[in-house]
Formats: structure tokens, sequence, C-alpha cells
């Protein structure tokens, strides 16, 4: 029964949504939510369909496949953290917007909807309409699917399948919230940049747009061993390269930086990824794949005082790249 399902839905999602349970069930919470969901829309992960993982290269950059967008899920700690941002962004929108119902736009949903579908257990019908995007007809049907299943429609104001980098919403529909997660780390691969740049003036005026920002860092990653022989690795931050925020998304894609004088011994250059969510609500080094460091494999050799050119290319293949220029 829906009923059971919905209630089973909930239960699962709690630990999901709270700041202090242990990562063990956040974890747990992950995977079993993973496994409803995947039953309801008769997902197998161990014998995917072709469409199930097939991606879809857009001009500006890859939109995931079936798969890859459900795996999500598995990274508990970026599930959780977006979860709570977006609960934390329509309590302020709500706070904004007093008496109105309001608009909550997930692009990218994949197919469980997972940044839209439970704020369900948090929020009533009235308080609030979601509008579910994404390119994949079988991720969106997917979606549809799940509203059914847990009797969830009142909250579903409409499916849409379309590239979410050019979509124009109608302007009676303008959002209250938007939330997009369709990045890998350093802005590689995806179209994050893209769709923040089209959706971001789409919101009402005084709309939220999550995440709220995403950094680059140029750092140089250090190995060592402690008095007990365990490795240790260490970022040292020399420049942010790149931000994309929603208020800013035309930010400058490129520029030039000198590194350090002296250098870390055997520093290994990255590029490091930090996202804020929403108010403190961040993601950080190494908590989830969205901020594992790149090694910059251009740079093959770095001297101090020497001066780099870097670049965000976000066409159509998504990545920062850094070149060597003379040394200062």
């Amino acid at each position: 029964m829906a009923v059971d399902r919905l209630a089973e839905f909930r239960n699962i999602c709690a630990p999901l949504f709270s700041e202090s349970a242990f990562p063990g069930e956040q974890l747990a919470a992950a995977h079993q939510l993973f496994d409803l969901l995947s039953g309801i829309v008769g997902y197998d992960d161990t014998a995917p369909t072709r469409t199930e993982v097939t991606d879809i290269f857009l001009p500006t950059g890859k939109a995931i496949a079936f798969q890859g967008a459900a795996r999500c899920l598995w990274e508990y700690a970026r599930t959780s953290k977006f979860l709570r941002g977006v609960e934390a962004a329509l309590r302020e929108a709500q706070r904004r917007f007093p008496g109105q119902r309001l608009r909550l736009l997930e692009a990218g949903c994949g197919p469980f909807a997972l940044l839209a579908l439970p704020l369900a257990c948090r929020f009533e019908p009235g308080e609030v309409g979601f509008t579910l995007l994404d390119v994949h007809e079988r991720s969106l049907s997917a979606a549809r699917r799940i509203v059914e299943t847990l009797g969830l429609a009142d909250y579903v104001e409409g499916y849409v399948r379309t590239d979410a980098a050019t979509w124009r919403c109608p302007e009676a529909k303008r959002p209250h919230v938007v939330v997009s997660e369709t990045m890998q780390n350093g802005l590689k691969n995806e179209p994050q940049l893209a769709i923040t740049r089209n959706l971001a003036p789409q919101r009402l005026p005084g709309g939220l747009f999550l995440p709220e920002a995403v950094a680059l860092d140029f750092s140089l990653l250090t190995h060592h061993r402690d008095n007990n022989e365990v490795p240790i690795s260490r970022s040292h931050p020399v420049a942010t390269v790149f931000e994309l925020t929603p208020d800013n998304p035309e930010a400058a894609l490129s520029g030039r930086i000198t590194l350090p004088t002296p250098l870390p011994s055997n520093a290994i250059p990255v590029i490091n990824t930090r996202i804020r969510v929403y108010g403190d609500i961040c993601l950080d080094e190494n908590e989830c794949s969205l901020t594992i460091p790149i090694p910059i494999r251009t740079l093959p050799v770095l001297a101090a005082g020497q001066v780099l050119d870097y670049a965000y290319l976000w066409h159509p293949r998504p990545r920062m790249h850094f070149s060597t220029m003379a040394t200062g």
C-alpha cells in the first residue's frame, strides 16, 4: 500500500536530515533508500539496461544516465548535507515569501529526485510544490513512478524533460528555490556552470539557488607519515582560481597565479573543490567524490615562483586547465 511505502520512506529518510546522526546510520539509510526506490522503479543495479547506463553528451557537458545518478545516493554525506541545505533554504524562503506555496525546482533530478521528494517528509503539500527536470526519459519516468507509488502527487507541479542549461521557465512558474547538483569534483565533465548561468537568473526576486557556492582552489598536496608510520596527506591552498555562485555566474573564467617560495617538499599540484550547500552546511575535502582533490597532470614539474596561467573551459567538456608560464 502507498501509505505503508510512504511511512517506510519517511522512516528511512529521517537520519539523512539529522545533523546528529552517526555516519553509520546515514550510510545504512542511504542504502535502504536506494533499495526501496530501486524496487519501486524496477531497477536492478547488477543488470542495468543500455538506456540506464548511456550518458547524454550535451553542448555544455555530460548528463549522467540513470545508473550514475542513482548511485549518487550511496554517498550519504553528500545526500544528507544537500537535503539539510534544501530544507534550510525552504525555511528561509517561507520567511521571505510568507503565506505563499513555494515552488522548488530540482534541475537534473535523476531517477530518485533525491533533492526534492524527501522534502515531502518535512513539509505539507500546501507549503511546497516540486518541479522535476531531467533530460533522460528513463530517469524522469522513474521519478514519476516513485511519486505515484508513494502517493506524493499533490506535491508535484510538473515533470520537464529537457536540457536544464537551456530551458526557459514560464514566467508564472518561476521558482522560489532552485537546486541543481550536476557536477563532479573540479567542476569537470558535467554542466553545473551552464545550468547555474541559465537557471539562477530565473528565480523569483529574493529566491534561492543551491549550492550557494562552488570554489576551485589550486593547492599543493604533500604526504608524510606520523610517528606511528601512518600516511597523512595535507593540502596547502595557494589560490582560489574559480568560484561559481548563483549571484555571480558570469565570474571570470581565467587568470594567473604565482607559486609560493619556498615550495613544500615533493608537493603535488591539485584542484580542491569546496562546496557551500547553504549557509554553514558545507562539503569538506574528501567528504565525498565531489571534494576529492584532482591531480593536475599537465604540470609535471613545479618551481618556486613559477607563474601559471589557468582557464575554466566550460564547454563542451567542462574542466580546469593549467599551463606553465615563465619563471617569475
